[in-house]
């Protein structure tokens, strides 16, 4: 499993300590259980983020669609066909 990037540990720590700020200005007098219950939202909600934000890309990811690979091979004219043990 590789390692989150700079980018994915930012977002995803802002977004826990904003959901969590919010949620308890919304609800200033929470008891014991409903922080417990914020601040678990907020950390899978921060770890969903993490998750999802843009990481490290293949290698493959990295062309632009439709871009010939290496294994693409040489472009053709149509309707030309190779020999069967013809070399290029």
């Amino acid at each position: 499993m590789p390692h989150p990037t700079p980018v994915q540990i930012a977002y995803g720590s802002a977004t826990v300590i904003s959901l969590t700020f919010v949620s308890l200005l919304l609800l200033p007098a929470a008891a014991g259980p409903a922080v417990v219950l914020i601040a678990t939202l907020a950390l899978i909600a921060g770890a969903w983020v993490a998750v999802a934000a843009p990481g490290r890309r293949q290698a493959s990811e990295g062309r632009e669609p439709g871009a010939a690979g290496p294994a693409a091979g040489p472009a053709r004219p149509v309707g030309t066909a190779r020999r069967p043990g013809a070399h290029v």
